[in-house]
């Protein structure tokens, strides 16, 4: 019975492969695809970078909107995935072949690559949703986010040192190499019929609210600042620093995910919130003097955990949650909003980076990430009540199990002792009743 069960299970995690792939591809690309956007256009003038920024966040969105909206109820057949797929391999070879060759040409390539990328986004998250369950899905995501830091670091690797269009090159190879897990999949049967909701309906729901206003509130404050950062670090250290978050982070994923499965969601967004503003405050007590070093390497353990936390629960975690049984792409997609968002705020906030408002940027912020708290506060935990106390009565079955085993181990243990005991006594009572025999036998020999 067990080994059925077993066997079932790795099927149904066989059978997820294909799609948690194709997400962990689309989101390393999307990641190093805007890493080297920002690292490129920021050569341009102001009225520029304003103007291929916004087509290419009004294409990536634009088209995120219409994936979780129009095309919803196709956006999981395999036409679908590979018609996005070779979009995505289309896109990044017009940028390779000579976007960069006038203005007109670039801001249409932002605009193509843009809407390539966010078009199955939803899709692929709603498919991470799909295939966890509530009580595990923050270590999945914890190593989701591992792997997607991983492929990125790999495809980093591959485009350092190399001229933009090699780069992009790069890109569409991997981006094509998202064809594997097409090819593997097999679309889930529906458990339940999905309730079709509209995104007016999810913005009036409280709890959704209040989940989402704090991670509004942090994409915006840390994307604000991460240019301000870069500034104060200065190019080497900053960029040593971003290597030491990712170590950092990645390790931190998993123990996100484990708080989020075991203490709840809430309980471990708020720990996220916390030591951020808790890094930005240090780096506001002392951002001169002897202490400047070591507030920096305290604000980079920090940043570097509430990132791991904060990346898996917003996410992976709390739109999966909050959409059972709904029209997950469209819970995806505001969700993920404020973190599409915030690669633009971070261009647009980079020119206007001066010296002597450091100080003053990281107080601000500090404060803010602490307030944003308060609507965590109020929020209904997400994590399902059910599975908090089948996993704590899971958890007393086996102490009880423990402890009757051990007492068992001790009475069999006593049993065995006084068996040994009385087989003694025995020993020795015989040992004696042959004695008197003999004596006895003696006796009647003499006087018989």
């Amino acid at each position: 019975m067990v080994d059925k069960y077993q066997k079932k299970m790795w099927k149904t995690r066989i059978k997820s492969f294909p799609t948690l792939y194709l997400l962990a591809n689309s989101l390393s690309w999307f990641t190093i695809t805007l890493f080297i956007i920002e690292d490129f256009v920021k050569t341009l003038a102001l009225n520029e970078l304003f103007l291929v920024s916004g087509f290419y966040f009004a294409g990536l969105i634009g088209s995120a909107v219409i994936g979780a909206t129009l095309l919803n109820g196709r956006s999981k057949n395999k036409t679908f995935l590979f018609s996005w797929i070779l979009f995505g391999v289309v896109a990044c070879l017009l940028f390779s072949l000579g976007a960069t060759t006038s203005l007109t040409g670039l801001t249409a390539a932002l605009l193509i690559l843009g809407a390539s990328i966010g078009l199955g986004i939803p899709t692929c998250f709603s498919f991470f949703a799909d295939q966890t369950k509530a009580e595990n899905r923050g270590r999945i995501g914890a190593l989701m986010f591992f792997i997607v830091q991983l492929f990125a670091a790999i495809l980093i690797f591959s485009t350092d040192g190399v001229a933009i269009n090699y780069q992009f090159l790069i890109l569409a190879i991997w981006r094509l190499l998202g064809v594997v897990g097409i090819f593997f999949y097999k679309p889930l049967p529906k458990m339940s019929e999905e309730r079709v909701i509209l995104i007016k309906s999810i913005v009036k729901e409280r709890t959704f609210l209040l989940y989402f206003l704090p991670w509004f509130l942090f994409t915006l404050v840390n994307f604000t600042e991460s240019p301000i950062i870069q500034t104060y670090f200065g190019p080497v250290l900053y960029n040593n620093s971003l290597l030491v978050e990712t170590l950092i982070n990645s390790v931190a994923a998993f123990i996100g995910g484990a708080l989020c499965d075991y203490k709840g969601r809430k309980i471990t967004a708020i720990l996220g919130f916390v030591l951020l503003g808790l890094g930005y405050a240090i780096l506001s007590f002392f951002n001169s003097g002897s202490y400047k070093e070591i507030a920096q390497f305290l604000y980079i353990v920090c940043d570097g955990v509430a990132w791991g936390i904060l990346y898996v629960t917003f996410i992976f975690v709390l739109w999966g949650d909050l959409s059972d049984g709904k029209t997950r792409e469209k819970y995806y997609l505001l969700g993920s909003l404020p973190f599409l968002f915030s690669g633009m705020i971070e261009m647009l906030v980079q020119p206007f980076v001066k010296s002597d408002v450091i100080s003053t940027a990281f107080s601000l912020a500090s404060f803010f990430l602490f307030i944003a708290i308060v609507p965590l506060l109020y929020a209904t935990e997400t994590l399902p009540e059910k599975a908090m106390k089948d996993r704590d009565l899971k958890s007393y079955l086996e102490k009880a199990q423990k402890i009757a085993q051990k007492e068992t181990e001790k009475k069999q243990k006593k049993e065995s002792t006084n068996t040994s005991e009385d087989s003694e006594e025995s020993e020795v009572e015989q040992e004696e009743n042959d004695e008197k025999y003999v004596e006895a036998q003696k006796l009647a020999e003499k006087y018989y």
